[in-house]
């Protein structure tokens, strides 16, 4: 595949979900919120025409694309029925903690069951079992972190064969850092930091030809002022 004949991928994590709920699936009153934006500032770009739109099948995905869909909608603008694709769905991070968590008991372990509504602990907590995970020390996960990458990838391939022109994903922060790691070649390790760094709403660009090639991650145009501090999150 030639330079010309590229494809623009843009990766964006969904909105921020219920985080602590017995329903995480849920977009939160804030992840509502920034949908809304992420969506303003997408219909406000003329030069923004998609020609393919793709989705996991998890509700926070289908929320914040219905944002997006229906601020098209209103400007009048062109917005191509979506295709949904369950590889592009996130890992079962819970099944995840809870195989962390059984196997020791630790600093990490208690201070986030002592406060589940304690971002840092609980970041501090996902952060450890994803690399853990991820290098393969731990068990009772049904996915491992090579089957997840393999999923991932052919999610990847199925957007090789789409309409040529700009592509639309809306997936989760474990795909898109799979996305980063076969543009970077970086380690496990470093994808999972990559994958603890992504922000809800944020926008990643991929060049895919013969391989794919970043060039741009985890930005948030929608949510640049200072005054949207507020409003930017990882959970």
């Amino acid at each position: 595949m030639t330079a010309s004949s590229s494809k623009r991928v843009w990766l964006i994590r969904h909105a921020q979900a219920s985080f602590g709920s017995a329903d995480y699936d849920v977009l939160s009153a804030r992840g509502h919120e920034q949908s809304e934006r992420l969506a303003a500032w997408l219909v406000s770009h003329p030069e923004l025409n998609f020609a393919h739109v793709v989705r996991g099948t998890l509700r926070r995905h289908k929320e914040t694309l219905a944002a997006i869909e229906r601020a098209f909608t209103s400007a009048k603008r062109e917005f191509p029925a979506s295709a949904e694709d369950a590889n592009w769905n996130e890992f079962d991070y819970e099944a995840i903690v809870r195989a962390y968590a059984s196997s020791r008991d630790d600093d990490l372990v208690s201070a986030a069951s002592n406060d589940p509504t304690n971002r840092r602990a609980v970041h501090a907590l996902l952060a450890a079992a994803l690399r853990e995970w991820a290098l393969g020390q731990l068990d009772g996960v049904g996915e491992t972190w090579q089957a997840f990458g393999a999923r991932v990838a052919a999610a990847r391939q199925r957007v090789l064969s789409a309409t040529p022109g700009k592509i639309l994903v809306i997936s989760s922060a474990g795909p898109i850092a799979q996305c980063a790691q076969a543009a970077l070649g970086c380690d496990a390790e470093r994808t999972v930091a990559l994958n603890i760094a992504l922000r809800n709403t944020a926008i990643s660009e991929f060049r895919v030809g013969h391989g794919w090639d970043m060039q741009i991650w985890n930005m948030l145009p929608h949510l640049a002022s200072p005054a949207d501090r507020e409003v930017v999150t990882y959970y």
